[in-house]
């Protein structure tokens, strides 16, 4: 059974994982393409305005001037990566060294034919049209184009901006936002992988805490059951006085797996889910009937109670008289089982900052500090008690449980003198 769970353990961890994944994946992914597409749209805009500024700087110049200077074109043209194509009223002009524009002209004057801009018609005043996308000698170019009226006619400039440089760059940006994006996913998917590891952490400790209890009930059931059986077994093969007296152990014996069945629903939650109702009761009287009730069985085991008070009256308490007596009689139980017979186990109360405490204090083999903590885990017992079959390591977990249902406190100190102090105190 522990491989399974373990398989399940790390499916439902994979599967944390996965879904943490895709989500702070999908948001890496959503705010890596929106910065893109901001940037890119950023990247071409300011190339666009860049490009307009040219051409209106060139139209400006050749209308101030009525001239163009070639060397100035050149340059231009050069710097900013452009083609230029020039008609004076309706001619083309072919100027030296930029040979070949003529025809790209042509071919983007066809497109903005198309786009309602006649390269041809005289204008009336100044015309311009913007192409962000346009195709001139099989490739992608920004194509602008201006007409302007003169004192003898009218001017035409065409310009285009090749765009496969802009793509590329975009390209290569797209790529970089990329590679940090699956790098992103990749530390989230890391983080998660982690996160989901400490998550299921108390689930595996769980089923740890689960399977260890289940084997440690199951070897305790185990020996009352085989008595049970070997006596069943020889039972009917006996005289009328052995039959007696093995009935009587078998009776005892069916009664300790009882008590071992009834602490184990209480630690499953199975028994008592519902704790007693609070009352208001005397601390002190409290005491005082358990000291009672328990005077008997003090006596029988050779192990005297004594009751100390304070000297003044304790103020009443809300609590869950049931259970508080039940934790009580645990810690007694305990007391009478360990103390070296003849010595006194003492019963005390008293009051404290804002709580009332009530002490059951034996003078044993007490309880080593290193291991004060474990008491009250379920199956453990101290390794000179291991040997007593008539008690299961059940008794102060159990006390553990009634005390954290009804929100009282308890723990073990070591009793001045020697052994040890078991308590358990309640708010006032």
């Amino acid at each position: 059974a522990g491989l399974p769970r373990v398989r399940m353990l790390g499916r439902l961890r994979r599967q944390l994982t996965v879904l943490a994944a895709l989500l702070t994946g999908g948001v890496v992914l959503a705010v890596a393409a929106a910065t893109f597409w901001l940037t890119g749209r950023l990247y071409t805009a300011q190339r666009q305005a860049s490009f307009e500024a040219v051409v209106s700087d060139l139209s400006g110049q050749w209308l101030r001037t009525g001239t163009l200077d070639l060397e100035q074109l050149r340059q231009t043209a050069q710097r900013s990566g452009i083609g230029l194509y020039f008609e004076e009223n309706g001619a083309p002009l072919r100027l030296s060294g930029l040979a070949g524009t003529a025809g790209t002209g042509s071919q983007l004057c066809a497109q903005l034919d198309r786009q309602g801009f006649d390269c041809k018609a005289s204008p009336s005043q100044s015309e311009s049209i913007l192409l962000p996308h346009a195709t001139a000698d099989g490739q992608a170019v920004r194509a602008a184009a201006r007409k302007q009226p003169t004192e003898n006619g009218w001017h035409l400039l065409v310009v285009w901006q090749p765009l496969a440089a802009e793509r590329r760059t975009l390209a290569l940006a797209g790529a970089g936002f990329g590679c940090v994006a699956l790098a992103g996913i990749a530390l989230v998917t890391a983080v998660c992988w982690v996160v989901a590891g400490r998550a299921i952490r108390p689930v595996k400790q769980a089923m740890q805490s689960q399977k260890d209890f289940v084997r440690a009930a199951g070897h305790e059931l185990r020996t009352p059951l085989g008595v049970l059986r070997a006596g069943l077994a020889v039972l009917e093969k006996e005289d009328a006085a052995a039959a007696r007296r093995h009935i009587g152990l078998l009776d005892a014996e069916a009664a300790r797996m009882g008590r071992l069945i009834d602490q184990l629903l209480i630690l499953s939650g199975g028994g008592m889910v519902q704790s007693s109702r609070p009352q208001l009761l005397e601390p002190d009287t409290l005491l005082l009937d358990t000291a009672e009730a328990w005077e008997p069985a003090a006596r029988q085991t050779g192990r005297p109670l004594r009751c100390d008070l304070p000297p003044c009256a304790l103020p009443a308490v809300t609590v869950c008289r049931e259970e508080l007596c039940q934790i009580l009689a645990i810690f007694l139980d305990n007391a009478l089982r360990y103390a070296p017979p003849g010595t006194a186990v003492e019963l005390r109360c008293r009051a404290e900052t804002g709580r009332i405490v009530w002490t059951v204090a034996d003078h044993g083999p007490g309880i080593p500090p290193p291991v004060r903590e474990k008491v009250f885990r379920r199956f453990w017992r101290a390794e000179k008690s291991r040997a007593d079959r008539r008690h299961f390591g059940l008794g102060l977990s159990v006390a553990a449980e009634l005390a954290a249902r009804c929100g009282l406190a308890l723990g073990v100190d070591e009793t001045p003198g020697g052994g040890a102090s078991f308590w358990v105190s309640a708010k006032l």
